[in-house]
């Protein structure tokens, strides 16, 4: 791979990719991609998990190597990226991490201190050339926010509700979700020209959300991000990059998503529309063919005592019939060398639990359950919940209030230190827990290395009957279902456990964050899923259209306590 700064680039294009193809092993994802980002852009990468985005970004970082292409890059730009999973140095503290944010600004503030002083105590030399760079430098220091830094500090900590933490903690001591808050919040302090944001709302509550939605819509750079918040794009892009995973391309579509979603619609129509239209065109030349053949065999003229006439009239029948079966011929293989590509099917998320019945009004009593962080500071205390047969059961609360560790216990997977949880006969839980990737796949699966053998992992029955299983959700195609779990991106691990969930007839569900790292696609069909579902759902979400979509009944957990909320 290489990476320009030359002229030949747009003065106003950050940052453009120039045919860029990437494999692993037999599995291609992206094909001869290009496309640009101009300046003061807010664009947004879209497409089904797996498709690709993630390693665009990668790409664009240097942090993978593209089979082929070039990534382009304005001369002298910065750029901040925050990938899915931050990669940092345990050992620093907040307050470092965010200070070693700021290298460039704190480099150009040393440099303006240096002219500073050579400019004070000069006497008698041409000093233009100082004045000059003095006039470049503080220009650039006050474009890059440098003069309201440490006002900017205090409002993004604020804006993504972190400011509470002590600067003084040790990254290792945070949670993914606020260590995640901290890598954005130092991107956003620090205020790069281009800022690259993987799934940037993953582990944001709704009030961050609101917040971050305000904020990157005046953010006086330019932005690419991958995210799956439908209501989040809306609010903030204005450019949408779809990556497509059926031609492994990438098309541009300027607006908002939804203005996106309704391109994509009356595109699809058409292009359904016009295959149809050339199938039934080459049906037609073939029965043509095929009819005028039949005439060519058969053909014979009338009855006529001269011989001549006779020959003469049929010779002419034959070749106006052959004439019309090489035109019809050549037509249809014109049509064939150009062919339309059969309309794709989406990777749609069949979902069908089929769970089983549910024997009582209660499906599970929970009396009392309390927990602590280490035995000693309270995290929550006395929970009382009875879930109903067919409810819907929404958990809401700030980030670090304790919802993922009351579902942990709710599906059996943690010991609460108090209470008890009681489940009605028959009930079978599933549980989405929010957690994804490698690491939570080695534990959760055993000794599990591919996607199929985590599928069946505590399972029973053929094989063959397995895969079949597997391939009817429609989430993983027959060339997927080998692939190491190492090599999954957080999307694809996440169909793995919706994969799972589905399998498992449970009659009661239990969902931490659903929609985290899903595509937008996937999210819909999701929600058209649960809400034909007949048995009881726990959720936990801060996703705010999944929210609006799921209805129910809403408890807020904060400050220990799970409260009723009314509306």
């Amino acid at each position: 791979m290489s990476f320009s700064s030359n002229e030949e680039v747009n003065l106003m294009t950050i940052l453009s990719l120039h045919n860029i193809s990437k494999s692993y092993g037999d599995h291609h994802i992206l094909d001869q991609v290009s496309f640009a980002v101009h300046a003061g852009h807010r664009a947004a990468l879209v497409g089904a998990n797996g498709a690709g985005k993630s390693t665009i970004l990668k790409i664009i970082m240097n942090a993978e190597e593209p089979d082929e292409g070039e990534v382009s890059l304005m001369t002298g730009i910065t750029i901040g990226y925050l990938p899915q999973t931050l990669q940092t140095d345990d050992s620093l503290t907040i307050s470092q991490y965010i200070f070693n944010a700021q290298k460039e600004l704190r480099a150009l503030q040393q440099r303006m201190d240096e002219l500073s002083a050579m400019l004070a105590t000069a006497e008698g030399t041409d000093l233009s050339a100082e004045l000059a760079e003095f006039g470049s430098v503080s220009t650039r220091f006050e474009q890059r926010g440098g003069y309201d830094v440490e006002y900017r500090t205090q409002l993004v900590m604020e804006g993504l509700r972190i400011g509470h933490l002590d600067e003084k903690r040790a990254l290792a001591t945070l949670s993914g979700g606020q260590q995640t808050r901290v890598g954005l919040a130092a991107l956003l302090i620090e205020t790069p020209d281009l800022l690259v944001l993987d799934e940037p709302t993953n582990h944001l509550d709704a009030q961050a959300l609101t917040w971050l939605e305000t904020y990157m819509a005046s953010y006086p750079g330019t932005v690419l991000m991958s995210s799956h918040d439908r209501q989040f794009l809306n609010r903030t892009v204005t450019l949408i990059i779809e990556v497509d995973d059926y031609m492994r391309k990438c098309s541009e579509y300027p607006g908002s998503y939804d203005r996106y979603r309704a391109s994509k619609h009356k595109e699809l129509l058409k292009w359904k529309d016009d295959y149809n239209r050339q199938q039934e065109e080459m049906k037609q030349l073939r029965e043509r063919m095929s009819e005028k053949g039949r005439q060519v065999s058969h053909n014979r003229p009338p009855t006529d005592n001269d011989k001549f006439a006779k020959h003469f009239f049929r010779g002419r029948v034959q070749s106006a019939i052959s004439q019309k079966v090489r035109n019809a011929e050549t037509k249809l293989e014109r049509l064939q060398d150009n062919q339309i590509p059969i309309p794709p099917k989406p990777l749609a998320f069949h979902l069908d639990f089929r769970p089983d019945k549910l024997q009582g009004e209660i499906a599970m009593e929970i009396v009392g359950v309390a927990k602590s962080y280490d035995g000693q500071t309270p995290l929550f205390s006395n929970i009382t919940l009875s879930v109903e047969a067919g409810s819907r059961l929404l958990i809401t609360g700030p980030n670090g209030s304790g919802k993922s560790t009351l579902l942990d216990i709710l599906a059996g997977r943690l010991q609460s230190e108090e209470g008890v949880i009681r489940l009605a006969d028959g009930i079978e839980v599933g549980y989405l827990e929010q957690g994804t990737g490698a690491g939570v796949g080695t534990t959760a699966f055993g000794a599990a290395t591919t996607v199929l053998e985590a599928y069946r992992f505590d399972r029973t029955g053929y094989e063959e009957d397995l895969i079949a299983e597997l391939l009817s959700t429609y989430l993983f195609r027959p060339d997927e279902i080998g692939k190491q779990l190492s090599e999954l991106s957080p999307g694809q691990f996440r169909k793995l456990q919706l994969a799972r969930l589905i399998s498992s007839r449970a009659n009661l569900l239990i969902i931490d964050e659903p929609t985290n790292h899903l595509s937008p696609d996937l999210i819909e069909q999701f929600e058209g899923a649960l809400r034909h579902f007949p048995g009881p759902v726990i959720a936990v979400s801060h996703d705010r259209r999944f929210i609006g979509q799921f209805g129910g009944i809403e408890y807020k957990l904060d400050q220990g306590k799970l409260e009723l909320q009314e509306h």
